[in-house]
């Protein structure tokens, strides 16, 4: 009889909910529309809007509990299709919901859209027009958690709308590989018997290895203004000096109009006393912007100065020659 009660009163209950979860739309806000959705005892109601100034995912989210267990909520998370999976920032996850409750969860997501495009430049791309959700529970007594999907979609000219206001043309930067960097660097390193081991030297398209010193650039241009971020770890036994006043980016071709450039140092961890001192253990980010009118920049190349930005011990160069960049346009 009480088990019965029970299942009146939840069944009482869910039926109130099922009207759907709603947020009020900023001016600056893409609505997505998504279908409530029920598996097993769990009843998912989401509404879901983008700031597209902000590339910021809303999310809220309603759960109801229509079985006589209770559940916990172990972990809520957004996609976009082939993208990275991204968790809330902040919330109360995991948590139980009781039998017969719900609980609404009110949610903020930075989502990762195009990966390529964050690897290379560390921008997160333009909102997608659908998005998957993801919430994963588990009703106390089993053993095995259980994972609820649902689809998030924008309306087909809303979208359409958003791509032709506010879709920007993006350059993103690699290392060119093809040019033998690594036999000249090795041999360069050889001879200033530096290290006092032989010399280790690997170029990727977003990396650079030389003897403990590690190198990771992300670099794009936008709206007539290059911007780089060479992020560097020393895992050597010698320190390096970093020269700013050397350190640039320039084109390899005249360009009808260049800026000055703006260079901050930036100790992650290691000694504060001198940022531009590189020690062993130490962790440096150099944020570099420089304004720059580029005639059709997906096809033109660029070249990092690195050979007297980075000095070894006797005003030594760590690196014999400076590199070329090559650009790829999202």
């Amino acid at each position: 009889m009480k088990y019965c009660c029970f299942l009146i009163i939840t069944a009482l209950l869910s039926s109130c909910r099922h009207e759907h979860v709603k947020i009020t739309p900023g001016p600056n806000d893409l609505v997505f529309n998504t279908d409530d959705i029920t598996t097993g005892a769990l009843l998912v109601q989401t509404a879901i809007t983008g700031d597209v100034l902000n590339g910021e995912l809303s999310a809220r989210i309603r759960l109801s509990n229509s079985d006589s267990k209770a559940m916990e909520l172990q972990e809520v998370s957004i996609s976009p299709a082939g993208g990275a999976r991204s968790a809330p920032e902040g919330g109360r996850i995991p948590f139980s919901l009781n039998p017969g409750q719900d609980s609404t969860l009110n949610l903020k997501f930075h989502t990762i859209n195009n990966v390529m495009l964050y690897h290379m430049t560390g921008l997160p791309g333009n909102l997608k027009p659908a998005y998957l959700i993801s919430i994963t529970y588990k009703l106390n007594g089993s053993d095995t958690p259980s994972t609820v999907i649902l689809k998030t979609q924008m309306g087909k000219g809303s979208y359409l709308n958003y791509t032709r206001k506010y879709k920007k043309r993006i350059t993103g930067y690699s290392f060119n590989t093809s040019t033998n960097f690594n036999e000249r660097q090795k041999k360069y390193l050889v001879k200033l018997n530096q290290a006092g081991q032989p010399p280790f030297v690997y170029l990727s398209e977003q990396e650079i290895a030389v003897s403990g010193l590690n190198f990771r650039l992300k670099g794009y241009y936008l709206q007539d203004t290059l911007r780089a971020e060479l992020f560097i770890v020393n895992h050597s036994e010698f320190p390096i000096k970093i020269i700013p006043e050397a350190f640039d980016i320039v084109a390899t071709e005249n360009e009808a109009e260049t800026g000055t450039k703006t260079i901050h140092l930036e100790k992650i961890s290691g000694s504060r006393q001198d940022p531009s001192m590189i020690e062993k253990g130490d962790r440096i980010l150099i944020r570099f912007k420089k304004h720059m009118k580029i005639n059709d920049p997906g096809k033109k190349r660029l070249l990092i100065h690195l050979h007297n930005a980075f000095m070894l011990t006797g005003r030594k160069p760590l690196f014999n020659e400076d590199l070329e960049l090559l650009p790829i346009e999202f």
